[in-house]
């Protein structure tokens, strides 16, 4: 037999709630965050709960999981970033003023909060010099979205080039609101737009997820990836990246710095310490070179052959008369050709691949001493890989070493201008 509800004015009632509101005066709470982003980066989660954990806050993670907005929450401190969803959006705006806030990311949902961004521009800028030191001329950038980000994105590609004498065809999709299958429609669109740029083209896409999606038009198309169409995505999400048809090239723009300055300044902010006057803009870790771009645009028959028996034969030692012979043409031809299609002498190219080779040397084997990395880059010697690691990156061999064991992609950054296969 089920027992009686108790009513709400017994003495009984009164009594427990006098014991639960006691309890609650001598509990110490933590302070309360609520992270709700519009962009769900399990990086950006990660350093978050990281710092979470170090500063004693009671950390509020629902909505990463179930995405249901907390409509009536109360709490010390928000980290918010611009949602897609209208009703995420009025939730963050009206929920803003409440407590310290911080915005991370550089679109604007409507607020006036401290701000934590990525730097858009020079994204762009580094997907301009790492296309254009793989010998491109046709240049194009795709995205489905605008805003801020984007245009920053584009804006920062498209002055790189503007600087090196090249134009950037843009192909921006506009949703139409009677398409219901906006996904093939998009597919769709894309293709037709391909048909009319020159190839090798080299493509710049808003985000990885969309440079998948380009992959795989490209690939049902006929068009090889990146031998006519090189594609460059922008994130550095590794799921995205790693499991399309072809492994994407992408600009890392270093969330994990972001995530960690959006932490930190809201911990300063629930301190009370004044809100900074300008946004905190973090830049870019540099690029990570995957298949989608890992190819020198190289129309000249005879530079191509050149630029192929060098990466056959990094190893090696071979002179200027054996490349211009391999290419079949005079060495004063053969120096035209590099230095009009690729921008640099031979023996710059030369050096440098070698130190791209050193590089991913000490990536996969961060052990092997520094002798062996030299003789297998075909540098030679120790000295002359630190002599050129203190030129282009401003450090010896052993504190590059040190350093890709904490960062391994250090090994693809940008200043990598060839890679070769193992």
């Amino acid at each position: 037999m089920r027992p009686k509800s108790l009513a709400h004015n017994s003495p009984f009632v009164h009594l427990m709630g006098h014991i639960v509101q006691q309890a609650h005066h001598n509990i110490s709470f933590k302070r309360r965050v609520l992270v709700t982003l519009g962009w769900n980066d399990p990086r950006t989660i990660r350093v978050i709960g990281q710092f979470a954990r170090s500063a004693g806050w009671h950390l509020e993670t629902r909505h990463f999981f179930d995405e249901i907005v907390p409509r009536h929450w109360e709490g010390e401190g928000l980290i918010v970033s611009h949602p897609q969803r209208a009703d995420l959006l009025s939730f963050i705006r009206r929920q803003a003023p409440l407590q310290p806030t911080v915005l991370v990311g550089a679109n604007d949902p409507g607020i006036k909060a401290a701000q934590v961004a990525e730097d858009n521009r020079a994204a762009g800028a580094l997907v301009a010099r790492h296309f254009l030191e793989r010998g491109h001329f046709n240049f194009a950038w795709l995205t489905a979205y605008s805003g801020r980000v984007s245009n920053d994105r584009q804006s920062g590609f498209r002055e790189a080039l503007a600087e090196a004498g090249f134009k950037c065809h843009n192909m921006e999709y506009k949703r139409e609101k009677s398409t219901t299958l906006d996904w093939r429609h998009r597919q769709a669109w894309l293709a037709r737009l391909l048909r009319t740029i020159p190839k090798p083209l080299a493509c710049y896409v808003l985000d990885d997820q969309m440079a998948a999606e380009a992959i795989e038009v490209c690939l049902v198309n006929g068009w090889r990836v990146p031998e006519d169409i090189a594609v460059m995505g922008t994130g550095n999400i590794e799921i995205s990246c790693e499991c399309s048809h072809v492994p994407i090239s992408s600009v890392d723009l270093n969330e994990e710095e972001i995530a960690l300055n959006a932490a930190k300044l809201l911990e300063s902010l629930m301190r009370g310490r004044k809100t900074p006057a300008r946004p905190i803009i973090v830049a870019p870790r540099g690029i990570v070179i995957r298949s989608s771009s890992d190819f020198l645009a190289v129309a000249n028959p005879n530079l191509r052959k050149a630029v192929d028996y060098i990466g056959a034969n990094l190893r090696r030692s071979f002179s200027l008369e054996q490349l211009s012979e391999e290419a079949n043409v005079s060495r004063r031809t053969l120096y035209n050709l590099f230095q009009r299609h690729l921008s640099r002498s031979p023996a710059d190219f030369v050096v440098k691949a070698r130190l791209d080779r050193a590089r991913q040397l000490m990536a996969a084997s961060p052990n092997q001493t520094l002798a062996n990395i030299a003789a297998q880059s075909g540098l030679g010697s120790p000295r002359t890989l630190t002599r050129l690691l203190r030129r282009f990156e401003g450090m010896s061999a052993r504190t590059w070493k040190k350093a890709l064991k904490r960062n391994p992609r250090l090994s693809s950054g940008p200043n990598s201008s060839i890679q070769t296969a193992p």
